[in-house]
């Protein structure tokens, strides 16, 4: 471990703020020393390819914009080597959202290798390659590294089981002599849900590079009632850039066996990093997307595009998140208690909104954990809103725990109910 990822790595095992913007310049190159050169270089080509076509460099530096199932953290590279390459002409260009989102990831890998670099042997590293390359298998690492530094900063001792292939344990956690065991599990974009807020921003980010390109700025409502698939994404997005439904009312837009309605209309306006919520909420979507531009002075946001869907599904995602922590409780049995770490992959800005009533989170999960001695709590967080830009670290982490406390004295930190 060179010197300068060792000292970043020994800020971000500490609780506080996090790295510095600089920081970035070392983490690109060291994360990307875990991938095949090769293999990188080939997929960085496909997506620069794909996004002469279908994506805007803004789009890609701050929102990822790539395809559906590619890897995020090729488009995380790319964003930050995007940052680099425009620093060398503009040293106050800050980091975009995507290239943020790799130094998060990057230096929990750093924090990784801190504490456990003597686990980290040939054997594991390729392990560890397989896995960040794989875009069905790289979430689960992102999880596991971030809840590997999230208890390093507690002030923990954590073993990383997950770097050894196949093992049935994932984390175990040493506190005051007592082995927590820890299992972590991934909850995939759209989980429990029948639109997934992926798919959204695919949409959303596809029709903003197409309104770009003709110089306008829109309003988009897209009704339905049921789940939009991969495939739709695309069929929509034409149907937009074509020009449905822009007339007086919406238009009845028909794919394979699905209806959709359309409708788009002028936009104006502006918005701040604190009001974006609050905009976006005026419209009343089932879920949606606002895309803004900063203005000159870069105190606000011009709208650039606003797109949402107009749904009332009938949704249960805790049922999904149920049926995870069923899976986290079986791992767990027959062993001291232990914690599910759960991670979304799409935004979560409140985990109450994954039950059917505000509130009744703690009961449901309390209620669940009652039934499974080996459980003492379950840990939830999520992929960050990269169109929030006051931060991209994870999501808030929320934590669920048993009563009576199962664990030693002042084991578990602040973020607990």
């Amino acid at each position: 471990m060179k010197d300068e990822i060792r000292s970043i790595a020994e800020q971000c095992s500490q609780p506080g703020p996090g790295m510095p913007q600089s920081a970035l310049l070392q983490l690109r190159p060291y994360i990307e020393g875990f991938f095949d050169p090769n293999w990188l270089n080939n997929k960085l080509r496909y997506y620069e390819e794909w996004a002469s076509k279908n994506s805007d460099p803004f789009l890609q530096r701050s929102l990822l914009h790539r395809p559906l199932g590619f890897n995020m953290l090729v488009a995380s590279i790319w964003a930050a080597r995007d940052w680099e390459n425009i620093c060398k002409e503009d040293p106050t260009f800050r980091p975009p959202m995507g290239a943020k989102r790799l130094a998060s990831i990057a230096s929990s890998l750093a924090v990784l290798e801190l504490h456990a670099g003597q686990l980290l042997d040939l054997e594991a590293r390729i392990h560890m390659r397989e896995r960040l390359q794989a875009t069905d298998l790289v979430w689960g690492v992102i999880n596991e590294l971030h809840t590997f530094a999230y208890f390093i900063r507690k002030g923990a001792e954590v073993q990383p089981h997950f770097l050894q292939k196949a093992s049935p344990r994932e984390i175990t956690v040493r506190w005051q002599g007592v082995d927590i065991p820890v299992q972590c599990k991934v909850k995939n974009p759209g989980a429990g849900r029948l639109i997934s807020q992926d798919v959204v921003t695919t949409l959303s980010c596809y029709i903003a590079r197409d309104a770009r390109v003709v110089g306008k700025k829109l309003l988009v409502r897209i009704g339905t009632t049921g789940p939009i698939r991969q495939d739709d994404v695309e069929f929509l997005r034409h149907q937009v850039s074509g020009g449905v439904g822009s007339g007086m009312g919406p238009a009845l837009v028909t794919y394979r066996d699905r209806t959709f309605t359309v409708k788009s209309e002028p936009l104006s306006g502006q918005f701040t990093p604190e009001s974006v919520q609050d905009y976006l909420s005026s419209f009343a979507f089932h879920v949606g997307m606002v895309v803004g531009e900063p203005t000159p002075d870069k105190n606000a946001y011009d709208v650039f595009v606003v797109v949402g869907i107009e749904a009332y599904p009938m949704e249960t995602p805790w049922r999904s998140l149920r049926d995870s922590i069923k899976e986290g409780a079986r791992q767990l049995r027959n062993g001291p208690p232990g914690i599910i770490a759960i991670y979304y992959t799409d935004p979560v800005s409140d985990f109450e909104a994954l039950c059917p009533a505000p509130g009744y989170m703690k009961v449901f999960v309390g209620q669940l954990i009652d039934k499974f001695p080996h459980v003492g709590a379950v840990m939830m967080a999520s992929e960050p809103n990269l169109q929030l830009p006051e931060g991209v670290d994870p999501g808030r982490v929320r934590i669920y725990y048993k009563k009576p406390w199962p664990f030693p004295f002042n084991f578990l930190p602040d973020e607990s109910d």
